[in-house]
């Protein structure tokens, strides 16, 4: 601690309108461990080791140990005081499960003790006043007998997106290699790396111009919506605590779907089959979102209020019991990285959120026909469409139409969850994850928890060892129930885990 002080200079970072529509959520993460050639237990990630790493990795991340605050411009910025630093929430503890035991279960965190730290929804403070919010948490978790151990990180989404939580989490687990190295090899050397925390990179790319964007999207965020407005009134603490106390802790529960890359090979070519000309060639992102889109549509009762977001009750409450019109479509979210194609971010490492948060709508009409390759390549081609419209102008654009109101990020977060039935498709398939080894080889799994979102689907790379894809949905219990007995969904599906 007494390092990280004197290597950390004080300094403000405003975050921008993107990072700002993250506002309200995580990024979790569990990595899973096993220590099958059985290392001895003060060289299997020793607690010493893993703790001091991570107090040394935030000295290159500093803006994780400052305090969220708001201005009175409602802009909300991360003041790091190197003589009042927001420690990270940190802690090492042991349990009398043996990694078998969860390794047998799917991982099941519910066979954990309660003190296993759980992933919350909204990032909130221990208490109103007096404290901020931890911008990173994380708890290691050991297992009987030494057999193995789970590091759970969750970091603030408004500080980071999944490349910038990879960056951090792949920078502690260099500088825990090395510390281990460095024990017994004086001569060992830790690479030097450089991240770009300060949102003042991308201040020039805004745009002021609009016609690269949908009319729905301008017309979301040009209007005035009176509740962004109250809700930008509060302090980062207070919204967090309110939106905590009024319904956002609905509990959902966890199904992870293993896929076949085979399998996603043959539906592509058979979807191929019913492209339209300006689609020469599907990925296997359009196939991936077209077939979840269609297993949790398929999957919901239309005329019930099961799955929807919890933010929703929040909404009811503050409009006074005022309920949402019943949804004739479905929209499929989808977040899409923008760094690709702004200029000033090629070749930098850096860690700020960068998401265009873009989707489309499909009918219950069309949803409710029988699945086919010909449904897929439909939803395909409108995932396909979306993903090439973003490109460096509607980038700029994007940035630029957030930022035309102090509560531009409130209103368009409280479009999103005003959406009844939808689901929110993260490909993580390129991320590095697996690669992860803070000194005791690479983790036997890593996956998300349940995140307290309904219809949250993050898709992950397979295992190394197995290949294909990991996807791992939030639910609520009526829909993962439907979901596993939907049979062209699980027709695809060689392996699940139902956390029950």
């Amino acid at each position: 601690m007494d390092e990280l002080t004197k290597n950390i200079k004080s300094k403000v970072y405003y975050l921008d309108e993107v990072d700002s529509t993250s506002s309200i959520t995580t990024i979790p993460m569990h990595f899973w461990y096993e220590n099958a050639s059985g290392v001895a237990a003060d060289k299997f990630l020793p607690p010493e080791i893993i703790k001091a790493s991570l107090f040394k990795t935030l000295e290159e991340f500093p803006i994780l140990v400052g305090h969220l605050k708001s201005d009175a411009d409602w802009k909300t910025y991360v003041d790091v005081d190197r003589d009042n630093l927001n420690t990270p929430e940190y802690s090492d503890s042991y349990c009398d499960v043996h990694f078998q035991e969860i390794k047998d279960s799917g991982f099941d965190t519910k066979m954990l003790p309660s003190t296993f730290i759980d992933a919350r929804v909204i990032p909130v403070p221990p208490t109103l006043t007096g404290s901020s919010i931890k911008l990173i948490r994380a708890h290691v978790f050991r297992f009987k007998e030494n057999s193995g151990a789970v590091i759970f990180i969750m970091a603030a989404h408004n500080i980071f997106n999944g490349l910038g939580f990879h960056c951090f989490v792949a920078r502690w687990a260099e500088i825990s290699r090395w510390m281990h190295d460095a024990a017994t090899n004086a001569a060992a050397v830790l690479p030097t790396r450089r991240f770009v925390h300060d949102r003042s990179i991308i201040k020039d790319i805004r745009s002021s111009e609009t016609d690269a964007l949908e009319s729905s999207l301008r017309n979301v965020m040009l209007a005035s919506d009176p509740m962004a407005k109250i809700l930008g009134w509060f302090s980062p603490n207070m919204r967090a605590m309110l939106l905590k106390h009024t319904g956002v802790t609905t509990e959902f529960i966890n199904c992870s779907f293993h896929i076949p890359t085979d399998v996603i090979d043959t539906l592509q070519k058979d979807a191929q089959e019913f492209a339209p000309p300006d689609v020469p060639r599907y990925t296997k992102n359009d196939i991936l979102v077209s077939l979840i889109t269609i297993a949790i549509a398929q999957s919901t009762a239309w005329d019930e209020h099961e799955g929807k977001h919890p933010l929703v009750s929040v909404l009811n409450r503050l409009f006074f019991g005022k309920f949402l019109s019943e949804p004739t479509e479905f929209t499929t979210s989808l977040p899409m990285d923008m760094r690709s194609h702004i200029k000033c971010l090629k070749g930098v490492a850096y860690t700020g959120n960068t998401t265009f948060q873009k989707g489309f709508t499909t009918s219950h009409e069309l949803l409710n026909m029988q699945p086919s390759a010909q449904l897929v390549a439909e939803l395909a081609t409108r995932t396909h469409r979306v993903v090439a419209s973003i490109n460096e102008r509607a980038s700029h654009q994007y940035f630029g139409l957030l930022n035309r109101q102090p509560y531009g990020h409130l209103q368009y977060l409280l479009h999103q969850v005003k959406l009844r039935h939808m689901a929110y498709i993260a490909n993580n398939t390129r991320s590095a994850f697996h690669t992860v080894d803070f000194g005791a080889g690479t983790p036997a799994l890593v996956r998300p928890p349940s995140h307290g979102f309904p219809n949250l689907v993050i898709v992950l790379p397979g295992h190394p060892d197995v290949g294909g894809y990991e996807a791992s949905f939030t639910l609520c219990r009526e829909v993962a129930e439907r979901i596993i007995k939907h049979k062209y969904w699980m027709s695809f599906v060689d392996k699940y885990d139902f956390d029950v």
